[in-house]
């Protein structure tokens, strides 16, 4: 499924899009068998990732700039336990489950750029392994088309309390729970979900308190994620700096470059809650700000500053950052101007004498409005600084951020 344009405030398919990056992605389901996935060779000087998500959200291998495999790809993703041949000039790429998704982002600096990366788009190839020997190819698909997708159903489940329980019952049916969280699994019988799926409770007592408690579950993935003070007292190491924080993401110490939140359960909901599809901490990191420095809500109603020193840029070759606005349903604010982030590729940027760039987060234009990011008159909102391919001071937290000040 190709993106075709940059995500706007019509953009719902995962919280906390970004405009930086166009996505290519598939989710599978390998229970016919496998999958075979062909990408093209991606220019060195463009920056892009290929993410391979199991079905608990574990990046389990990872393509792309950093790992400087530039392609073409020729995988054969296979499910667990396969023992079939595999054919000459494809590598096996095993899924720990039989669902997952690979949710890949390739780097765009403007709209005129746009004619290129949907050519590298239109070469990516995800056939079943029986079609793909015969030649019989399926065509990407366009996620712009007016067609409704045949058999998928989108579930807003942080507001469709009996949806969420229907896909975390789907979503187990296809991915094997780990021996070590077997007992954790068994816990939740009592409620009807099980390896095999999801029951919803016949008695109307037990669904009312279930559906009662799942809502209150959500909110607190929604203040646990504005306002992070407790994290390490509930085991999720949390670095703050002036405000912006952001987890010491899980990782897979023998396999650096991985995500992998084993039994880190608030780490791995909080994560997903406000941005579903997080990469591995060495690939991105986003530090993201919910109040300002009286302590209250950031909201349209205030304005307020940001300074980017020049040398706040703490990324490697290739790598970029931006500051994006969300509601606080995790999505971009519908404003009239469709600005939604400030880049470090953006045109036109005025720059301090120093080399520093100061931004201007506002509900209505300032004097310069090519550093303005607008802001929901009257609403809260958050801000999130991207920064792909972090250094050193920034994965282990020692890198200090700018304070966001507020103007009026």
């Amino acid at each position: 499924m190709a993106f075709r344009g940059l995500a706007d405030a019509t953009f719902r398919a995962v919280p906390s899009p970004n405009t930086d990056t166009v996505y290519t992605v598939f989710a599978y389901d390998l229970s016919a068998g496998p999958l075979v996935v062909q990408t093209p060779g991606i220019p060195e000087n463009r920056y892009f990732v290929l993410p391979f998500y199991d079905a608990f959200t574990n990046v389990f291998a990872s393509y792309g700039t950093r790992t400087k495999t530039y392609g073409p790809l020729n995988l054969l993703l296979t499910p667990p336990g396969y023992d079939g041949e595999i054919p000459q000039g494809l590598t096996e790429l095993r899924s720990p489950s039989l669902i997952g998704s690979m949710l890949g982002r390739i780097l765009v600096a403007d709209e005129d750029d746009l004619p290129a990366v949907r050519a590298i788009q239109d070469q990516f190839v995800v056939d079943p392994l029986e079609d793909w020997l015969q030649g019989v190819h399926t065509p990407l698909m366009d996620f712009a088309h007016p067609e409704p997708v045949p058999q998928y159903n989108f579930v807003d489940s942080r507001n469709d309390m009996e949806g969420f329980w229907v896909g975390a019952g789907e979503i187990l049916a296809g991915a094997p729970v780990p021996e070590s969280q077997r007992d954790q699994l068994a816990s939740f019988e009592p409620i009807g979900l099980t390896q095999a799926g999801f029951t919803m409770p016949r008695d109307p007592a037990d669904r009312e308190l279930l559906l009662t408690e799942t809502a209150a579950s959500w909110k607190f993935l929604a203040d646990f994620a504005a306002d992070q003070s407790q994290a390490e007292t509930m085991g999720v190491s949390f670095f703050n700096s002036n405000g912006w924080g952001w987890s010491a993401a899980a990782r897979d110490k023998g396999n650096t470059g991985r995500l992998f939140y084993g039994e880190q359960y608030l780490l791995r909901a909080w994560t997903n809650y406000l941005y579903y599809g997080a990469l591995p901490p060495e690939e991105a990191l986003y530090p993201t700000l919910y109040r300002d420095p009286q302590g209250g809500p950031l909201n349209g109603d205030h304005s307020y500053t940001w300074r980017m020193p020049a040398g706040i840029r703490p990324v490697r070759s290739l790598g970029f950052t931006s500051l994006t606005l969300y509601d606080m349903d995790g999505y971009f604010f519908d404003n009239p101007h469709n600005i939604y982030k400030i880049g470090d590729r953006d045109k036109n940027l005025i720059y301090d004498a120093d080399g520093s760039l100061t931004i201007t987060i506002s509900a209505t234009k300032p004097d310069r409005p090519a550093n303005w990011l607008p802001s929901p008159a009257g609403k809260n909102f958050y801000l999130m600084f991207r920064i792909y391919l972090p250094v050193d001071a920034v994965l282990d937290g020692t890198y200090v951020f700018e304070p966001v000040v507020r103007a009026t």
